[in-house]
């Protein structure tokens, strides 16, 4: 968001409040305004909704004390302080809310405002649907001292003034002479640089700065400033993406269903493994059993040895096959003086016989061909003639 709503929150609801929208990108005022009390704040609802919003607390509700330490500074002395400055506070520790805004080696600074009074402020901005994330106190948002010079303005009937870094107060103008009297000693020539018109007959040596408007200038100290009064029981919630929150369900079902699915999985593969365990034992004694003259072999081994041994006794049987097309074509032979068979060669994979057959004539290639017993079938190659005689090649295979 590049540009910011300021509020400048009032003591009491009834009081009057002030809104500036800074642009960070364009350096300048886009609107400003005030309104009668916190109830109105909802006339702010729209300007708040795209802008990063930031609330001023006025000083006279927020104390900062300058509380000494010694040693490092820790949770254990963080959550001593409101004790350590308890004789200096008007009300009870438990009924207010304690935030460092400071620290420095043997100095912390604690800004100290009633519980009741946060509850209210942000009850207000609830009320009107506005998203506050940082509270902090107006008098630190003025510019910062130099040369210990203090810094002042005035917003409506009330003086704010920063007298260091880390310290700053608020006061209604009746009681500017009296604070000032009990900071300042009579004769001391205290500068105070003030952007509103000076005060006459005030202690201390008062001198002009450049007139601003009060809510411009405490909203050009905002920028940059991390001091933030809404910690620990104030402190606010990150936001939730909404439409993350509504697949949330969804997503922890599908992360169970996917859980519960590996677990089945690792359930299913531990009983297939378990089975095949099983199966592999008995198939190492059934063939222990079956062939009880060889020695015992693992299941690995067995598939091998079994391979080997369905391997010789396929060649056991294109034997047999070779001997059985022999006794059956003998006779076709026998019968054709014409046809005399050469060389003989036995395909056991393709179970066909290949003869090279010398004959008289043609006629006696036919003659064996038409005399082929059943279910032999012969594929007969080029014939070739030659001194008185014809030659070729027969492939016979049954069908």
């Amino acid at each position: 968001m590049s540009e910011r709503l300021i509020i400048r929150l009032a003591s009491e609801a009834s009081q009057k409040q002030h809104w500036l929208i800074w642009s960070d990108s364009e350096k300048e005022i886009i609107a400003s305004g005030e309104i009668d009390n916190a109830e109105q704040l909802k006339t702010l609802t729209e300007k708040a909704a795209t802008r990063h919003v930031v609330c001023l607390l006025p000083g006279v509700d927020v104390a900062i004390k300058a509380v000494p330490i010694t040693g490092t500074f820790n949770r254990q002395m963080q959550q001593a302080l409101p004790y350590l400055i308890e004789e200096e506070l008007a009300g009870d520790v438990e009924k207010l809310h304690f935030t460092v805004v400071a620290k420095r080696t043997d100095m912390v600074h604690v800004a100290v405002c009633d519980k009741q009074r946060m509850y209210n402020w942000l009850g207000w901005l609830a009320d009107a649907q506005i998203v506050c994330r940082q509270f902090i106190p107006e008098g630190l948002t003025l510019p910062f001292p130099a040369d210990r010079n203090w810094q002042a303005v005035q917003l409506d009937n009330y003086w704010i003034v920063r007298e260091s870094k880390e310290v700053a107060w608020s006061c209604e103008l009746s009681m500017l002479d009296v604070i000032l009297a009990s900071k300042i000693e009579e004769d001391s020539k205290q500068i105070i640089e003030s952007y509103s018109p000076i005060l006459e007959d005030h202690r201390g040596d008062w001198m002009n700065d450049f007139p601003t408007m009060p809510m411009e200038l405490l909203t050009s100290g905002t920028i940059g400033c991390k001091i933030n009064l809404l910690t620990g029981e104030f402190k606010v919630k990150k936001a939730v993406n909404q439409n993350l929150l509504k697949w949330r369900l969804p997503a922890i079902l599908a992360a169970l269903f996917f859980v519960v699915s590996c677990i089945n999985l690792y359930i299913e593969s531990y009983k297939v493994e378990a089975q095949v365990d099983l199966v592999k034992g008995q198939v190492e004694s059934v063939y222990k059993l079956a062939f009880p003259n060889q020695s015992k072999l693992a299941y690995s081994r067995i598939k091998r040895k079994l391979t080997t041994m369905l391997g010789e006794i396929n060649e056991g049987n294109g034997s047999a096959q070779f001997l059985e097309m022999l006794d059956d074509l003998a006779p076709v032979f026998k019968n054709n003086k014409q046809l005399t068979p050469s060389t003989l060669k036995y395909d056991a994979q393709k179970q066909e016989m290949r003869i090279l057959a010398v004959g008289a004539n043609f006629q006696a290639f036919e003659k064996f061909a038409s005399a082929l017993p059943k279910p032999y079938a012969v594929q007969q190659g080029a014939l070739n003639s030659s001194k008185n005689q014809v030659s070729g090649l027969l492939t016979i295979r049954k069908e």
